[in-house]
C-alpha cells in the first residue's frame, strides 16, 4: 500500500492535493482487494480469502494511524462501509466453513458406520 509520505510524482502539488491523490489511490487499492476477497469467497477458496482479509485489516490498521484532520467525511464513510462489508464477509466465510465442517463430519460418521 502507498504510504502518505511516499513520493508518487507530485511535481509541485501542495500537501492537500498530494493527500487527496493518496486517498484516491488507497481507495482504489482497497476496492480491488475487496473484489478479490469476494471472488475468493465465491470460489470457496477460504485460505486465500483469509490471507486477503488479513491484508485488508493491515490497511485498516494503517489508516487508523493517520491524523484524523487529514481524513475527509467521504473517505471516512468509505472506510466505515468497508469495515461493515468486512464483517459481513467474515460472517459468510465462517458460515460456509461451518457448513463444510458439518458435511465433512457427517460423511466421516457415515464411513465409520459403513466400515463396522
Amino acid at each position: 500500500m502507498l504510504r502518505l509520505n511516499d513520493d508518487f510524482g507530485t511535481n509541485g502539488m501542495d500537501v492537500y492535493d498530494k493527500t487527496n491523490e493518496w486517498f484516491v489511490q488507497v481507495r482504489e487499492q482497497f476496492e480491488e482487494l475487496n473484489q478479490h476477497i469476494i471472488k475468493a469467497i465465491t470460489d470457496k477458496n477460504f485460505t486465500r480469502s483469509i490471507e486477503l482479509d488479513s491484508a485488508r485489516q493491515d490497511i485498516l490498521r494503517e489508516l487508523c494511524l493517520i491524523d484524523p484532520a487529514l481524513i475527509n467525511e467521504e473517505f471516512f464513510s468509505f472506510i466505515e462501509h468497508c469495515a461493515q462489508e468486512n464483517a459481513a464477509l467474515i460472517s459468510k466465510v465462517e458460515d460456509d466453513m461451518e457448513i463444510l465442517t458439518y458435511q465433512t463430519s457427517k460423511q466421516m460418521r457415515m464411513q465409520a458406520a459403513y466400515l463396522r
